[in-house]
């Protein structure tokens, strides 16, 4: 048999960048501008149906548990999706690929003595586990790999009979990479002169299809039984839910290459398009601080991984999903214990402010002397400086911190010592603007900043009112306790026990001098009880 060994040709990333750039594709304009890592420029995301974005997520690998790296790349995607639905109106048909056929899941299930098929089921029920405790939408579809095989041989035998693809010896079919003159649009690999004879072509070829190995999972195909190669799963996934062409494709930057480069070259040639997809959007990575201004990626190979389910212990996932909103989706970010505690600062601070700018409107708290038209303009201007935010590569973290900006200083308006002035002279409706904005924003993005007025309205106002009758009698009781305090001591006790047995059952009672009390939602999560007795 003749050898297959071929010295690859000259090569270069611009020459790949310049033939995909004459293919950026038109469509639909959504108004947003985003990052286009093959072309290294802002361009317009553009769809191929109007308000309408066929979505492909990498998924998992269903090997084992999720650390906090992993949820990060979900939260992020999570945030995007609900932008570009609340903000731009367009619906999302998502679909994520869960890989359940791989190496690393044959060595675990080999190295646990369980079959891959069950290790695989296992973390995959432990992964959409997380994916609900992290408030994380659904995709329209879960994709298995195991159940795409048939879709994966299809796809293969059209590479293959375009002359894209060849079988060797052992069962494998590989990848022709030298049919792409476009190849390498994310990142120049090394490549070297020559290969082991009888294997690959080309050291840039990938395996399409991996030869049966004993005692792994295999199926059969035209050249011979085995199993798929990692890049050809997303890519028969994906066209066989959504199509010859995506719109959005998502995944970890570490993912660019080599798995969407092939991805990308291998569905061109299959489809016979000069692009696949029309927008790649890459989440930066978490990082773990090293020493110093070091940092490394958080990987399991590293062995310095945050597990996911750990840090729920202690922290909300509406802290976790903060603590992602305030960073671009691309951006590398380092996340440790201080980042988490700081996400809990400033959510208990919007939590904060919804509560005492609802005790505010409803005239629970003092009149303050504040300018309404002035807090008029700013919401106005906000509302627009939002807006930019959001098309400007969909900028979250921009947008995120001028509402906790705003959100600070109207709290610390509204519970720090400031003149006083009369009822009528009150901005209530503006602070019930403000009010409506903050929440509004964060509810858009997957935070509900909870109050009574919620309570209320999700329970037709009768738990929300028996609560206000607790409170005011409460209150009674601890006015006439303070009026009388050399012989009330027992009742003080009482009214505080009341207070801390409401706050394990998320009612959160503050108590506004002598005289009156209000409350609220307590915050939710993990960290509750923590939270009440630092706040006490």
């Amino acid at each position: 048999m003749p050898s297959l060994t071929r010295v690859s040709r000259p090569w270069t990333r611009t020459a790949a960048r310049r033939l995909s750039q004459q293919a950026r594709p038109d469509g639909h304009d959504t108004g947003i501008r985003v990052y286009d890592p093959i072309g290294r420029a802002k361009v317009p995301l553009k769809l191929q149906h109007e308000r309408v974005a066929k979505w492909y997520s990498c998924g998992p690998t269903v090997y084992d548990s999720s650390h906090v790296g992993h949820a990060y790349t979900y939260l992020r995607t999570d945030i995007i999706r609900r932008i570009l639905g609340r903000f731009f109106d367009v619906d999302v048909v998502m679909v994520m690929g869960i890989t359940d056929i791989d190496d690393k899941i044959i060595a675990r299930a080999l190295q646990l003595g369980e079959t891959p098929e069950t290790l695989a089921r296992r973390y995959e029920r432990e992964f959409r586990e997380d994916i609900a405790k992290l408030g994380i939408l659904p995709p329209t579809v879960y994709a298995r790999v195991s159940e795409y095989v048939p879709s994966v041989v299809r796809f293969c035998e059209v590479l293959r009979d375009k002359g894209h693809a060849y079988a060797a010896p052992d069962g494998s079919l590989y990848f022709d990479v030298s049919q792409r003159p476009d190849y390498g649009l994310f990142r120049a690999p090394g490549i070297g002169s020559s290969v082991e004879p009888g294997v690959k072509r080309d050291p840039r070829d990938f395996a399409l299809w991996k030869g049966a190995k004993p005692g792994e999972p295999q199926w059969t195909s035209p050249w011979g039984p085995g199993r798929p190669g990692w890049h050809i799963e997303c890519s028969a996934m994906a066209s066989e839910l959504l199509g010859d062409s995506v719109d959005i494709h998502t995944g970890g930057r570490d993912l660019a290459f080599p798995h969407h480069e092939n991805e990308e070259a291998q569905s061109r040639s299959r489809h016979g398009k000069s692009r696949w997809v029309r927008h790649w959007l890459h989440m930066g990575q978490v990082m773990v601080a090293k020493g110093g201004t070091d940092a490394v990626k958080m990987s399991k190979s590293a062995g310095n991984t945050l597990p996911l389910r750990t840090v729920l212990e202690d922290h909300s996932a509406e802290t976790l999903r903060l603590l992602c909103l305030r960073s671009h989706y691309g951006a590398d970010v380092v996340v440790g214990h201080e980042a988490l505690h700081q996400a809990q600062v400033n959510l208990s601070m919007l939590r904060d402010f919804c509560a005492n700018a609802g005790s505010y409107v409803r005239g629970e708290l003092p009149a303050r002397e504040l300018k309404e038209p002035e807090l008029l303009e700013q919401l106005a201007n906000l509302k627009i400086q939002l807006r930019e935010a959001m098309a400007d590569d969909l900028d979250y973290s921009r947008a995120t911190a001028r509402v906790l900006e705003l959100a600070s200083r109207l709290n610390g308006r509204l519970q720090g010592p400031c003149a006083q002035t009369s009822a009528a002279g009150a901005c209530r409706g503006a602070i019930a603007a403000a009010l409506v904005l903050v929440s509004r924003f964060f509810g858009d993005v997957g935070i509900e900043l909870a109050t009574k007025d919620t309570l209320a309205s999700a329970s037709g106002t009768s738990i929300a009112l028996v609560v206000d009758s607790v409170v005011a009698f409460r209150s009674a009781v601890r006015q006439h306790a303070l009026a009388h305090k050399d012989s009330s001591q027992p009742l003080l006790e009482a009214c505080d026990s009341l207070r801390d047995q409401l706050a394990l059952e998320g009612v959160q009672i503050k108590d506004r001098g002598s005289q009156s009390s209000t409350w609220d939602i307590a915050p939710m999560g993990g960290n509750r009880e923590k939270s009440q007795k630092e706040e006490q």
